[in-house]
């Protein structure tokens, strides 16, 4: 449907520079799309496990190696971890390391607390005693390799192993038992010390120190050996396994993917990846897909011209169909290259859902028809995929949904949803011919029948489609646009403005209630946007408000007009446009039902006024531009629509007792005076369009006015 605003800075720079602007948003489109262009050739088959192979017999145009299978290198890859063994590092200067803290400990303690509290120490030989015994100790057990297990491999136990490196030499496989720990050292300084009773009898006051003195191990696990020899080795796995002679058919049209021809396709497809791709020009891959995006653009913006120029005319109006295709665009390059997620979980249909509650459905058909196409060819999806969102689609189209009306809303969607699931299983029935998976009689998998594993991804898919709902509202206020929801509410008899109109100016209410009335039949009869030309009536004289008792609708008693010249008549009548959209604003009004407060009257003349005028003064043409309304003329066809109403509704007041004739020949001269001022020629409104229009405003104006039958004079 189509509902525009007219106002706002994007606005007014369309009136100025319409065609560069419209190439600026074009341009950046296009350039937006090309960063998610795919890098590199494609490889040109597609297949999938199961399937039949639709292409002619493929056999190997060269000699290329056989994967793995994915089994196998994960087994090759676990076996790899389970067995690899940890290297450890013998630091061979630990030990006078250790050495040279016992001793700096040593001597501190001597001369602080041992002296003195020692047994039998009144020599200075006997401290000697104690220290040569610890640095001894300490020695023997560094000597034995004093190793610190990290917590990674604490849990292999008395099955630890490890490779041992003293500085660059690599001194082989060792086990556990080729090693002592801390614990250990423990216990054997214990035993050390108790047989050591007589000679060092205050030799256990030394287990404290020797413990802290051997908390650094000489044998530590070195991590940086250990993660670059097991890179070495991951990186050592051969990939490959047999060889596919050129050739050698991989696999029979019409025959099926199975795990054989799968690693075959697999195979070649790795190959091209890797030596057989790179030799592409990736500059001529990303020029084709380019030229292919500017042409579809191309093609979409020439048909908004042809056929939906008025979007052209409105900036912000434009850029709510180009952010949809960037943003499908986006979504496709995203949800394409995430290996959990599938294609079908984009919804598409949000997309003819938003367009068509704001403009046309010609519109929302041929932006579906693209967003669909550009983005299968930035995937390279099959013509399933493309099938099936096309479809949906149509039928989203086809059920015409509106999101003011709620269970209608969510029928469509329900309807969506039995077409999408029905037309997958269709063309999956057509692809593979079965249900469920067809084996042989080895067990392997012929047929893949239908693939039930994605409607998962459709049920979701239709589940997101239902956030077109929420984001109408939100985009309404983004783009300047207005949606029936907000048409709906501003309906309402007791919004401020329309509540102020029925008491200041109940005559001019009751007149466009009328105008209302005519306009919405007319709209409906040749399918323009009946609600909004509707509301639009509703409030097109607000600006009566200002001075209600000069419009004739509004006099009680009394015309004040006939104590005013003509001139100032005429003024006080314009200005109720000029009033109509100084108060439209201050209530802030959508700028799309200001557009009919404007051109309500397009660019006519106050006539009654101007014909008193030229009676007074029939020589003087100097103030006949201040009887004219300033337009501009009505620019769609819910606008002209308006204004014939508007016109027919007042005019057909005048009329006394009227016949059915007098009823006709007052529409028909009323559209022919607009005509004939080329009020109607912006407007987009065909001539059958305005006969079908005039039909409907004589048959209603005959049931308002209670137009009778002439009768003819009865004779005799």
């Amino acid at each position: 449907m189509s509902i525009y605003n007219a106002s706002g800075f994007g606005g007014k720079l369309m009136e100025r520079f319409p065609r560069v602007l419209n190439f600026l948003l074009y341009a950046a489109l296009v350039l937006f799309i090309s960063l998610f262009f795919p890098s590199g050739g494609q490889f040109e088959y597609e297949y999938q496990y199961g399937e039949r192979w639709r292409y002619a017999n493929l056999s190997a145009p060269f000699d290329y190696p056989l994967l793995k299978s994915k089994e196998e290198i994960m087994s090759e890859h676990e076996a790899l971890e389970r067995d690899f063994v940890p290297f450890y590092r013998w630091d061979k200067r630990q030990v006078l390391r250790a050495q040279d803290s016992f001793r700096r400990y040593f001597e501190q303690q001597w001369a602080t607390t041992w002296r003195d509290s020692f047994n039998i120490m009144t020599r200075r030989g006997d401290s000697a005693l104690y220290l040569e015994f610890g640095l001894d100790f300490l020695r023997r057990i560094y000597e034995r390799r004093l190793i610190e297990i990290d917590s990674l491999h604490a849990p292999m136990g008395t099955n630890f192993r490890c490779n041992l490196v003293k500085e660059q030499e690599d001194l082989g496989l060792h086990q556990r038992n080729n090693f002592i720990d801390l614990q250990q050292a423990t216990h054997l300084m214990i035993d050390t010390l108790s047989l050591l009773v007589r000679p060092l009898p205050d030799g256990r006051a030394l287990l404290p120190l020797l413990t802290q003195c051997l908390e650094r191990g000489n044998v530590v696990f070195d991590a940086e050996l250990t993660a670059a020899q097991k890179k070495q080795r991951v990186e050592g796995l051969l990939e490959f396994r047999d060889m596919m002679k050129s050739g050698a058919l991989i696999i029979a049209q019409e025959g099926i993917v199975d795990s054989i021809a799968l690693r075959r396709l697999d195979s070649l497809r790795d190959k091209y990846r890797r030596e057989i791709n790179v030799h592409k020009s990736a500059l001529l891959i990303y020029l084709g897909y380019l030229l292919l995006t500017v042409a579809l653009l191309l093609i979409y913006f020439l048909f908004i011209e042809l056929y939906e120029p008025q979007v052209l005319q409105r900036l912000r109006h434009l850029a709510l169909p180009m952010s949809l295709i960037a943003l499908y665009a986006y979504l496709s390059h995203f949800i394409g290259g995430a290996v959990v997620i599938n294609v079908y979980l984009i919804p598409f249909c949000i997309v003819p859902i938003v367009v068509l509650n704001f403009f046309s459905h010609h519109l929302a058909l041929f932006t579906h028809i693209v967003v669909v196409l550009l983005c299968s060819m930035l995937l390279s999806l099959d013509y399933q995929f493309i099938l099936v969102q096309l479809i949906a689609g149509m039928v989203a189209i086809l059920t015409r949904i509106k999101t003011r009306y709620m269970t209608d809303f969510f029928v469509a969607i329900f309807y969506i949803g039995i077409v999408y699931t029905a037309g997958f299983i269709s063309l999956d029935l057509i692809r593979t011919g079965a249900v469920m998976p067809v084996r042989d009689a080895a067990g392997l998998v012929v047929e893949s029948g239908v693939r039930w594993e994605l409607l998962g991804w459709i049920a979701l898919n239709v589940f997101f489609t239902l956030l077109s709902y929420p984001l109408i509202p939100l985009l309404e206020r983004i783009f300047g646009l207005t949606s029936e929801i907000t048409l709906v509410e501003l309906a309402d008899m007791n919004k401020p403005l329309l509540k102020e109109l029925s008491i200041r100016a109940s005559g001019t209410l009751q007149h466009s209630l009328q105008v209302a009335h005519l306009s919405e039949a007319a709209a409906t009869a040749i399918g323009a946007n009946a609600l909004l030309v509707r509301v639009a009536a509703l409030y097109h004289d607000i600006g009566k408000m200002e001075n209600p008792q000069f419009f004739i609708e509004n006099q009680q008693s009394g015309n004040p007009h006939c104590d005013l010249p003509p001139l100032e008549s005429a003024k006080i009548i314009i200005a109720h446009v000029t009033n109509g959209i100084r108060l439209a604003k201050k209530y802030a009004l959508p700028p799309v039902l200001i557009d009919f407060i404007r051109t309500h009257h397009g660019t006519t003349r106050a006539e009654y006024f101007f014909r008193q005028y030229k009676n007074e003064n029939p020589d003087d043409n100097s103030n006949d531009h201040f009887f004219a309304y300033a337009g501009p003329r009505p620019r769609t066809r819910e606008e002209a629509i308006l204004m014939i109403a508007d016109s027919l509704e007042a005019a057909s007041r005048s009329l006394i007792n009227p016949t059915t004739i007098d009823i006709d020949t007052l529409v028909d001269n009323i559209i022919r005076g607009k005509v004939a001022n080329a009020q109607l020629n912006d407007s987009n409104l065909s001539f059958r369009e305005l006969e079908t229009i005039k039909v409907i405003f004589k048959q209603l104006l005959k049931s308002i006015r209670h137009a009778r039958v002439a009768y003819p004079t009865s004779v005799g």
